[in-house]
């Protein structure tokens, strides 16, 4: 990467080594993190600004690396499996024959984290922001805040790795066409997926 410029996205024509590894996993973060602005808002402006200042200053001594940066992390851990090969080879077809890439793979590794810390925010709200009217109406059982049950639910079910991440990504408020294109799948596609969980569901738990 040259040395006056923040974002070289050349980068990502070039072969995958140990040379360019976190350049290339910056990039796809940075473009999925910005790409997902729209339709997360407010939580996902953050990590991307965040993730900016991280790719800006990481040579600076004493700069702070955010939470983002994780999701650099996990796409270059994923991507040195692939030396030698481009991120946009493919390695494997789906069920239907779509073709998966090896970018298509690392965003789905960095989605996961981020769906995690979306749930994670939205679980945890400000007591000074709480009105009189956010009050329950009626008394809350003391589990209504603990998610293992629910994390047991979804294991029970045996879900695909993309049932799995198409749940996480409802979970964290994305409609049905924007896991599709995060999915890089057709919308009915999608609905497939959580008719197959409900049937699932259903079929355990009823």
């Amino acid at each position: 990467m040259s040395n006056n410029r923040i974002l070289n996205f050349d980068v990502l024509q070039e072969e995958i080594n140990p040379n360019n590894v976190i350049a290339i996993s910056e990039l796809l973060a940075f473009s999925q993190t910005r790409f997902l602005i729209s339709y997360m808002g407010n939580l996902m402006q953050k990590i991307y600004a965040e993730l900016y200042a991280d790719i800006k200053h990481k040579n600076d001594i004493n700069h702070v690396f955010s939470d983002g940066y994780d999701l650099v992390h996990e796409g270059a851990l994923y991507l040195c499996e692939h030396y030698g090969e481009h991120i946009n080879d493919v390695i494997d077809y789906s069920k239907k024959g779509k073709a998966i890439t090896i970018r298509i793979v690392c965003i789905r590794k960095m989605m996961k984290l981020i769906n995690q810390d979306s749930r994670d925010y939205y679980r945890n709200t400000d007591i000074d922001n709480i009105t009189d009217e956010d009050e329950p109406l009626v008394e809350l059982k003391e589990e209504s805040n603990d998610y293992t049950h629910c994390d047991e639910i979804v294991e029970n079910l045996n879900l695909t790795d993309n049932m799995k991440l198409a749940l996480e990504c409802r979970m964290a408020g994305l409609s049905y066409p924007d896991i599709g294109r995060i999915l890089d799948r057709v919308q009915s596609t999608v609905y497939e997926y959580f008719i197959k969980m409900r049937q699932r569901y259903t079929a355990i738990y009823k």
